[in-house]
């Protein structure tokens, strides 16, 4: 992850960010999180809905609560799809089976492990408990879950109409470290559980919204060329870029490159007479006239 440089990208698609909230809790603050009550005007939670939820499921759903309650106006979600990206979600409660599996037999697991702790759990709780009625993913699952899930949700999101939905949001988890476990299953430390809620539609210049990402493709020789380094920083650098663009910061760009060479960028919006421009940092500029 790098502020943007000089692209090689011939192609691009882009979509405008609605809205957005970050919502980290530890790991022994989860339990109340579970039961809390949502933010004003906001949808009521089912009861006990996320009583067996996965620890990134929790934090997920109480990220799009916030951004929901953040919007400038109530809007219409019926046909919103969700894009679920949750990194290493569920592992928690699978070695915990495991230990349970070993000790006891299939009785001792716990059935709710299948529908609680799967890639689609954490899209299926989100379009189930807000009532949401398009398409909703899992993507990802590891280390690249931040940039698969950019990637699919831009790709989405372009599709219109034609993707079933009008808008989606796109929901990104990671723990800040890993959990530590002992030979029970439980855990030894406590980490922060972190949840990035992004309301995406499809890019339209008329729009007054501050933030967009653009996904830029390579042409088959300059992916061939490019690098498959890890993005730094991973979520917890993304959501301090997302939270600098927004809110007025000298940082305005940002871009998250994906290990098969692509590229997804944010970027803030501004109109001035009346045309939409990029603006890009000064030294950014003047890396790209070097090159």
């Amino acid at each position: 992850m790098n502020l943007i440089a000089s692209s090689p990208f011939p192609g691009s698609a882009g979509c405008s960010i609605r809205g957005h909230a970050v919502v980290a809790s530890r790991l022994s603050s989860l339990a109340a999180l579970r039961d809390a009550a949502v933010p004003p005007g906001c949808p009521a939670l089912p009861p006990r809905f996320l009583r067996q939820s996965d620890e990134h499921t929790v934090v997920a759903v109480r990220a799009v609560l916030a951004a929901m309650a953040g919007l400038p106006e109530p809007m219409n979600f019926d046909r919103c799809g969700v894009i679920a990206a949750p990194c290493q979600a569920g592992r928690i409660a699978a070695a915990r089976s495991l230990t349970q599996l070993q000790a006891s037999g299939a009785g001792g697991v716990s059935p709710p492990i299948v529908p609680q702790c799967s890639l689609h759990s954490l899209g299926d709780a989100v379009s189930v408990a807000l009532g949401m009625h398009g398409p909703h993913i899992g993507v990802g699952g590891g280390p690249d879950a931040l940039a698969e899930g950019l990637f699919a949700a831009v790709s989405l999101v372009q599709g219109g109409t034609g993707s079933g939905c009008d808008l989606a949001w796109l929901v990104v988890t990671d723990w800040d470290t890993e959990p530590l476990l002992d030979a029970a299953g439980m855990p030894t430390n406590d980490p922060s559980c972190r949840a990035l809620a992004m309301l995406l539609a499809p890019a339209d210049p008329a729009d007054d919204d501050r933030l967009s990402l653009s996904l830029h493709m390579p042409t088959a020789a300059v992916g061939a060329a490019l690098p498959a380094d890890p993005p730094a920083g991973g979520l917890a650098a993304f959501c301090r870029a997302v939270e600098m663009c927004a809110t007025g910061s000298v940082l305005t760009s940002w871009a998250v490159s994906c290990p098969w060479g692509a590229e997804i960028r944010l970027v803030v919006r501004e109109q001035v007479e009346g045309l939409m421009l990029h603006r890009i940092p000064a030294a950014v500029s003047r890396r790209r006239e070097a090159a």
